[in-house]
């Protein structure tokens, strides 16, 4: 019964999470350990191994559709790990509880604020992003199937993807609820190429991160067989869904909802650290 319910809620989570571009594992970790009783690695284990195929699987159909930047995604994920490994090791010099709270707020505060609908002509040609991505160093992505352009600047890219890299290792979180809204709203990358791009990206982590896990004992096929169909299954929809919808409207307001749990379960994890002396990371 345990493993049946552990199933259908792994679609729901895949298939949200598949739409948004956040992969699902921010939800579906704290849900383990604190509805079905996980242990912390086991839960992180079986949720990386489920995240495998799912993202695999969301990344051949944005292949097909041609939704993917691979530009974009290397310049965001190569430093990313290079701040992973400064952040890990920034552990043991800054007050992470107090700063992991602080995010917490903020990620649910910009949740927020992507539901709120904002004013016609809010989006001014102005404010600093916007002169970055006009300095002499930027370049155009034109995606020509879906007929879309982008100015980006590389190195503001590359920078935020270290950033986002060092609160990965800082606060033990995946850094795809960050590298989404990043995209849009710092970017202004189109929804649909932002959350496709995280997607590619997450192929990536979520692979490394099930090997380091499967080392370490952490995965037990017995508990996170399920899982994993559970997310394949999820994905598939989640993709069928955004193919019959064409164009998802309210993208944005999706991704601040989602944004919102995300905040929600760092704040879990604070508590379940709190109580457990180690927290999880996704």
């Amino acid at each position: 019964m345990e493993e049946l319910l552990i199933f259908f809620i792994g679609i729901l989570v895949s298939g949200f999470g598949t739409v948004i571009g956040f992969g699902g594992g921010v939800f579906m970790v704290p849900i383990l350990i604190i509805f079905f009783g996980y242990n912390i690695e086991i839960a992180i284990g079986s949720t990386m191994a489920a995240l495998v195929p799912a993202s695999f699987i969301a990344s051949v159909f944005n292949l097909r559709d041609k939704t993917i930047d691979y530009l974009v995604g290397t310049l965001i994920q190569i430093p990313a790990i290079v701040g992973t490994v400064l952040g890990a090791f920034m552990v043991a010099f800054l007050p992470v509880f107090k700063l992991q709270l602080i995010f917490a707020l903020f990620v649910i505060a910009v949740g927020f604020a992507m539901v709120i609908p904002t004013k016609q002509g809010a989006t001014s040609h102005g404010g600093m992003m916007y002169r970055m991505r006009r300095v002499p160093t930027t370049f155009i992505r034109k995606n020509k199937a879906k007929h879309l352009a982008y100015r980006l600047n590389g190195g503001v890219v590359s920078t935020m993807g270290f950033a986002s890299g060092i609160m990965a290792g800082l606060f033990g979180i995946g850094g795809g609820f960050v590298q989404t809204p990043m995209m849009i709203k710092l970017f202004r990358i189109p929804p649909q190429i932002a959350t496709s791009t995280s997607l590619f990206i997450l192929v990536i982590t979520s692979f490394t991160g099930f090997i380091t896990h499967f080392l370490l004992g952490n995965v037990l096929w017995s508990r996170c067989l399920p899982l994993i169909a559970a997310f394949a299954l999820g994905a598939l929809g989640g993709n069928l869904y955004k193919q019959t919808r064409g164009k998802i409207s309210h993208m944005e307001k999706l991704i601040g909802i989602g944004l919102f749990l995300a905040g929600i379960g760092v704040l879990l994890n604070l508590a379940i650290k709190s109580e457990a002396g180690v927290g999880f990371s996704f």
